[in-house]
């Protein structure tokens, strides 16, 4: 059995793990994640991702925090698709650096080539038949049970493009409407499908829902996260992937994540929007204060209270993830950063990158033109 894999934040490895019982296995993509990083969730936690068989995906923390792992297991005609299922992955990467309490483990799998797994294998587990615009998705005869106990035993199913048909092939034509595109009509009226009119079908009874694109999956995947994290943060990853326009401010993933901690606390988000506007030129506690019409007391005791962290080093974490990400993208000197992110000088900018992300500033500039990973 595998061991332990440790990798940098956002670097990911495709195991093709072996059972005994199975010959193919199952690809399984995880994120590895480093929290010493510019998303830092908490004060610098390793996560340790254990590869094991396709019925055991388990996740080693070294702090005591309690981890939730999310698994979605998504369904190919064949193991030629898998290059396609990239977008699935890249989906649930970044909800994974957006949410701090999760970890989603994406396993990409073939019917019939391993044992299709148990109620308690599919409890809480998302199931992605993953089909296309141009092909019909039909089962040979040793797939149909195992597609069958797939749609029957997962919390969550989703079928997309062609795989709609697979509905008809496992007898259960007429019992839920699905979103069918244009180019599988003919066939899906021969079959006895009932057809949503829509890109997209969110089932009532939560189970069997559908899209007719990949594209409208992605868009069905953002409407899950509403139901499991909340509108907010289901915002938040539609603009971060580009399912629409992302808000300005945006760009900190530490005010995203405060403000959701926060439970969108309308003063909590003022104070994160202040302090995101004066990084140049950083407000004390006091005139921050002044400007949100409240008292310094009164402030970092509610800022404390709804997001766990204090007011004065939150200020100084939005500084330093501004830097590093003037660092990694763009051509401005260190010089230049550290005035942009109101450190009086390089020295105290170092010193800053140093307690933070355990490197130094020109470390993360030099990766940036040596090709080597930049995530840290």
């Amino acid at each position: 059995m595998p061991t332990n894999v440790r990798l940098r934040r956002r670097r990911r490895i495709i195991s093709h793990t072996k059972n005994p019982r199975n010959k193919a296995g199952v690809f399984q993509m995880l994120f590895v994640e480093h929290w010493s990083n510019p998303f830092q969730c908490g004060g610098g936690i390793m996560k340790h991702y254990v590869l094991k068989n396709n019925n055991s995906n388990v996740v080693e923390d070294e702090t005591t925090m309690s981890e939730r792992v999310r698994n979605i297991d998504v369904i190919l005609c064949d193991s030629a698709a898998k290059a396609s299922a990239e977008i699935i992955v890249e989906f649930y990467q970044a909800l994974s650096n957006l949410v701090c309490d999760q970890t989603y483990v994406v396993n990409l799998r073939v019917p019939a080539e391993e044992p299709a797994g148990g109620p308690l294998y599919w409890s809480g587990r998302t199931a992605i038949f993953w089909g296309d615009l141009e092909n019909k998705w039909t089962l040979l005869e040793s797939e149909r049970s195992w597609t069958s106990q797939v749609l029957n035993l997962s919390s969550r199913t989703v079928l997309v493009g062609g795989a709609v048909l697979l509905l008809a092939q496992i007898g259960r034509p007429d019992q839920v409407p699905a979103a069918i595109h244009s180019n599988f009509e003919a066939a899906a009226l021969e079959l006895g499908l009932t057809n949503s009119g829509a890109g997209t079908h969110f089932a009532t009874d939560g189970r069997t829902h559908s899209a007719s694109t990949r594209l409208g999956a992605l868009r069905l995947m953002s409407e899950f996260v509403t139901q499991d994290h909340g509108a907010y943060l289901a915002d938040i990853l539609r603009g971060y992937i580009g399912l629409t326009e992302p808000q300005r401010n945006y760009e900190s993933q530490l005010a995203m994540r405060l403000t959701h901690r926060a439970g969108g606390d309308h003063l909590i988000t003022l104070a994160l929007d202040t302090m995101l506007n004066h990084i140049e030129d950083p407000l004390s506690i006091s005139d921050l204060s002044n400007l949100l019409n409240t008292s310094t007391r009164q402030l970092q005791r509610r800022f404390q209270s709804k997001t766990g962290a204090k007011l004065l080093a939150t200020y100084r974490e939005l500084r330093i993830e501004r830097a590093h990400s003037l660092l990694r993208l763009t051509d401005m000197s260190q010089s230049e950063i550290s005035a942009a992110t109101g450190f009086s000088s390089n020295v105290s900018l170092t010193r800053a990158f140093l307690a933070h992300y355990k490197t130094k500033p020109r470390d993360v500039r030099n990766r940036r033109f040596s090709g080597e990973p930049s995530n840290q």
